[in-house]
Formats: structure tokens, sequence, C-alpha cells
């Protein structure tokens, strides 16, 4: 068992299964990028999201200083496209792994299964971290259910969901109708 407080905090981050994303932007040195798990929906109206990403890291001070931000929601097909952001010394940002870099706006990933744009809204420290809040104004879905099951990371790797469980009809069948 680990020893001190951020061990477990770790460890017991690590037994809580997240999606897997890609936050994204275009900048005067070209695109930098980084693998999240920490995205969620802050407000729908206005859309707002946040995510966190270390301070110590590469692309963290790149992509809190950007004006615009792109987060690409994985496929359980794109766990190499995660794996490549995660590992400071992998290619990024290559065609085959299903990039395009329009001037001046962030990267786009095909078949994502939703990408969300916006800009900047507020950076926040949090201990050794950043937490961002992006405003959006673009949502793309893909191809719709088309696009694949999600990309999960649990326990420093990554899955796919395999058969559902149960649905909220069967958990709670008088709410069904």
């Amino acid at each position: 068992m680990s020893d001190t407080l951020t061990d477990q905090f770790k460890a017991g981050f690590r037994r809580y299964p997240t999606g897997v994303a890609i936050v994204a932007a275009s900048t005067e040195t070209g695109p930098v990028g980084a693998t999240v798990s920490s995205v969620a929906s802050v407000s729908a109206n206005p859309p707002m999201l946040s995510f966190s990403v270390s301070r110590s890291g590469r692309s963290g001070p790149a992509l809190t200083g950007s004006d615009r931000l792109a987060v690409h929601v994985l496929t359980e097909s794109q766990a190499h496209v995660a794996a490549a952001f995660a590992d400071r010394t992998a290619p990024r940002f290559m065609v085959a792994q299903g990039w395009t870099l329009p001037h001046g706006e962030p990267p786009v990933l095909e078949d994502a299964a939703a990408s969300f744009y916006g800009r900047v809204a507020r950076v926040i420290p949090a201990g050794e971290a950043w937490l961002v809040l992006l405003e959006v104004d673009t949502v793309d879905l893909g191809e719709s259910a088309e696009s694949g099951d999600p990309l999960l990371h649990h326990d420093r790797n990554y899955w796919s969901l395999g058969p559902s469980v149960s649905t909220l009809d069967r958990i709670l069948p008088e709410k069904a109708s």
C-alpha cells in the first residue's frame, strides 16, 4: 500500500474510469496537444467545459496560453492517438492519426466521438495543475453513433466498453415509459 497521501490519492483515482480526450491548439510554433482524462461539463448555458493539465508539462503552458482550443473525445479506435499524446517522444499530429491542421485554428481530429471548440474563459492554478474553463462555441458530433465506442482510461490502461450492464429502464422500471 502507498505510504503518502499523494500516492494514495493517485491510486484511488486510478480506480476511477474516465473518458479520454485530446486537447489541442494551434500556436506560432506549431500545433500542441495533450491527452486528458479530466474533461467535465460545467454549464449548458452558456456551454462550458473544464479540464486540467499539468503545470510542469510541455503542453500545459502552450494550451493555457492559447486563445482557442479544441477538445476531441476519443473512440476506442483512437487509443494509439491517446498513447502518442501521452508519450513525450512519440510523433503527434500525424495525418495517419487522422489530423488536419487548419491555419490559425485548433487542429481537427477526424472520427472523434465529439469535438468541442471554444475560447479559454479562465485558467485557475490548482496545486500542480491548471484547471481550464473553456467557453464552447462549436460542437462537432462526428458521424453520430457510428463514431465507435468511447475510449476509457482505468488503472493506467486504455479500455473500451463491454456489453451494457443495464439500462435505466431495467434499473428503474417505474421510470420507463
